[in-house]
């Protein structure tokens, strides 16, 4: 018993001396040497000129500017939680390679993206009108805020890389608010009202001055693409007033993206040096307690030693590292802001981007491995290269730029129409009236692309950042190539021109909603293929379930509360039915009646109004589902059905029974409706035994069909070796085509063209099938209607 307790002993010796110099470690003083080399550089930067510390910045406003500023944010959502409108419209609708769909003329809105819960792209401007009038008010004050003067956000610049900037998500959402309302107004014919909002979403461009953060950079440059989209659509209407489009393009020619971006360098430089001082200060891991640190060498030996490494890495960082990180951190974004500086003095981005770190700015790297800067900017610059949308922070600048030029020509353009009735044949036609010198394009200093069509109208476009004359063509998001992400760089610039479209002609519109109609046939086609395949996997499960379903004492789910404002019972009773009295399970009992179109249809009668039942609810046959409110549980068959009204009023439910596995079932009904509150209600009847006979099971992609992928006959046997013969006939019981075949695994697929034997090809119209089942090996032979 003594050399354990002497083991422990010294064990406990051991970690004791580990913890005292593991506590001792983080005392270590600085290096003295590595803290005067930041000093001296940054007293050498500060005699250059250049800003190293939060307090050389200033971020705060006029009191008139945080008046208008609190105008701006009561647009936004009431909380955090709250959401803004987010079915704003897409007002950039390509309609092929060059133009554009003048959607304010148009029955419908198209999404931006599809919305729960029906998946839909389009938007009814009713729907529309009213989420945009919801924030009238708000939008309203906003307008008159912001043509009231310069736009700035007062600011804690000691934040650092920490600042909070709620205000960026409120201008992106007020900006393309503005241009719904625009689209809105243009629609309703509010001209006045239309012309507001247009210069208020110009000002948003015009009168802001972003922090020198790139972030809020980023954002101003994603707002001018959303206001190109919006003056795209409000010059197509051919009757603005040449003082307010004067107006309008005066507002655009004071705008400059490039004049404040050195500046974002110099920010950063301060806030990473900040970073590095706090990390220094307050942001060392403090070390296990003794008692924590003894039950971690008595359990796990070898931690010690790692936690004793780390610490020591750690410490050593701290005390040296994290120095040379600051000194190399402030020389890097000098080098930056250099770079800046140097790029927006580039007259066109084929110039800008040979510059260095134009292209493909630098990342910084330490030299330790342990760095806690080197993780905590590898992390953001991730999250940075997303926003920049595979571009740069200059490459973004200058397609805002190239936007801007071309709404400036777009509007002198329109501004020479009103005067001489029809568009200039070459841009110089514009100087010195509409503008001073006509434009260059900044991607390659050549004039602006344009060109006159046939029907009067022009497109113009710039080459865009790959510098590549396209024609004009609209960048895709077909053509248009992933961004990289990788760490060598942005990637290759994005592909296709940066275009003023031509608006759309009415058969071009025609032509595009006929190919989303059709695609939209082709994803619901293919989707409901993709459920028939799980209901393929499902069924033989559920199936297995129906022997213990209809042995287990199951009572029904009713609820005997107010349907339509009555007692349920009472106001599901049908009047004119002989059973009149009956409860509610026993109106809601299935009670098979013959139609003659047994097997593959079975039709069921309930003594519940059918009038009642279409007005607030909603009957559903169900198979199978004894455990309704498992997530897990199989799906709940009877998978088409259709309900009808019966000569006396009661509601008939028919079961097209080819759809599911022949055999025994369990059959019940559900009955859902909205009660006084607005909430869902359901319940359920009882179940009951039904034995169907049909010889095949059909998947549900076999009911309908698609005209250009065929007509799919998909189907499961109950024995292995099965042949199988169908036969297509119109709804007139006109023979078009024959389909034979046999399997060995008890499943058969087959794929008919639809081109009938007289070389007829089916395009949507209407077929039956007749399907003759025969099984070899037990003898049964069985013709039914088929799908």
């Amino acid at each position: 018993m003594k050399a354990p307790l002497a083991n422990l002993r010294w064990k406990i010796a051991e970690i004791s001396v580990v913890i005292a110099i593991i506590g001792a470690v983080p005392l270590s003083r600085a290096d003295n040497a590595a803290q005067k080399a930041v000093d001296e550089t940054r007293r050498n930067l500060h005699q250059q000129g250049f800003n190293t510390d939060l307090t050389n910045f200033d971020f705060s406003t006029s009191p008139e500017q945080r008046t208008r500023e609190a105008i701006l944010k009561s647009t936004g959502p009431a909380n955090r939680l709250s959401e803004p409108f987010v079915n704003h419209p897409n007002l950039m609708e390509a309609a092929g390679n060059d133009s554009a769909i003048v959607v304010w003329k148009q029955d419908f809105l198209k999404k931006q993206n599809r919305s729960w819960p029906d998946n839909s792209e389009e938007l009814a401007w009713e729907e529309f009108r009213e989420a945009i009038n919801a924030n009238q008010m708000q939008i309203d004050a906003a307008c008159t805020a912001v043509l009231s003067g310069l736009i700035r956000f007062n600011l804690n610049a000691s934040g650092g890389n920490r600042i909070l900037l709620p205000h960026l998500a409120m201008m992106k959402n007020l900006t393309q608010t503005l241009g719904d309302r625009i689209v809105l107004d243009l629609h309703d014919g509010n001209r006045d009202a239309a012309w507001t909002n247009l210069l208020a979403e110009t000002r948003l461009m015009a009168a802001w001055e972003p922090e020198p953060v790139e972030i809020s950079h980023l954002v101003r440059f994603a707002d001018t693409s959303l206001a190109f989209n919006a003056i795209w659509q409000a010059l197509q209407t051919n009757s603005w007033a040449d003082e307010r489009l004067a107006r309008l393009q005066q507002e655009w020619e004071s705008v400059d993206f490039f004049t404040n971006l050195p500046e974002t360098a110099a920010f950063k430089r301060a806030s990473m040096a900040a970073e590095c001082q706090q990390d220094r200060q307050g942001l060392v891991n403090s070390p296990p307690t003794f008692t924590e640190f003894l039950n971690m060498g008595l359990h796990f030996p070898p931690s010690i030693w790692s936690e004793l490494n780390y610490r020591w890495s750690q410490a050593n960082y701290h005390k040296h590292g994290s120095y040379e990180d600051e000194k190399d951190l402030l020389l890097f974004y000098r080098d930056r802001e250099l770079e800046l500086r140097n790029a927006v003095k580039a007259p066109t981005w084929s110039a800008m981007r040979q510059l260095p770190g134009v292209s493909n700015p630098p990342l910084f790297q330490s030299k330790y491995r342990h760095s806690r800067t080197q993780m905590m900017m590898a992390t953001r610059e991730i999250g940075m290269r997303f926003q920049r949308e595979g571009s740069s922070l200059l490459g973004r600048a200058a397609k805002a730029e190239v936007q801007r030029r071309l709404i400036i020509t777009a509007i002198a353009l329109e501004r020479y129409r009103g005067k001489h009735s029809s568009y200039p044949k070459a841009l110089p036609e514009l100087a010195p009236e509409f503008l001073k010198n006509p434009l260059p394009d900044f991607m390659d200093g050549q004039p602006l692309r344009y060109r006159l069509t046939e029907d009067g109208h022009f497109i113009l476009y710039s080459i865009g950042l790959d510098c590549v004359d396209d024609g004009g063509q609209m960048p895709s998001h077909e053509r248009q190539r992933p961004p990289d992400f990788g760490t060598e760089g942005m990637g290759a610039p994005p592909k296709g021109d940066i275009v003023w479209p031509l608006p759309a002609s009415t058969v071009a519109v025609q032509a595009v909603r006929r190919q989303e109609a059709r695609t939209e046939e082709l994803h619901n086609f293919r989707e409901q293929q993709r459920e028939s395949e799980e209901e393929w996997k499902q069924s033989p499960l559920r199936q297995s379930r129906i022997a213990q379903i209809l042995a287990t004492n199951w009572l029904p789910v009713l609820d005997d509360g107010f349907f339509g404002g009555r007692p349920a019972a009472e106001y599901l009773r049908n009047a004119a039915s002989a059973s009149n009295r009956l409860s509610l399970a026993e109106l809601m009992t299935p009670r098979q009646v013959l139609t003659g179109n047994e097997p593959e249809a079975l039709t069921f009668e309930f003594p519940v109004s059918y009038d009642a039942i279409t007005n607030h609810g909603f009957f559903l046959l169900l198979d199978a589902d004894m455990d309704p409110g498992s997530m897990f549980a199989p799906d709940n068959g009877a998978k088409i059905q259709e309900r009808s009204r019966a000569p006396n009023g009661d509601c008939l439910l028919v079961w097209h029974t080819i759809y599911d596995p022949p055999g025994q079932h369990a059959l019940q009904v559900e009955l859902t409706w909205d009660n006084a509150h607005g909430a869902e209600t359901w319940c359920r009847g009882p179940a009951i035994s039904v034995v169907t006979s049909n010889l095949c099971q059909f998947s549900l992609d076999s009911a309908n069909y698609d005209v250009e992928l065929g007509a799919t006959f998909h189907a499961r046997l109950p024995e292995a070796n099965g042949l199988y013969t169908i036969d297509c006939v119109s709804t007139t019981g006109e023979h078009l085509k024959t389909l034979s075949g046999s399997t060995t695994n008890g499943e058969f697929k087959k794929i008919w063209n639809l081109v009938d034997d007289h070389s007829h090809r089916l395009n949507g119209e209407t077929f039956n099938s007749i399907v003759h089942i025969t099984l070899p090996d037990s003898g049964r032979t069985q013709t039914l209607k088929g799908p």
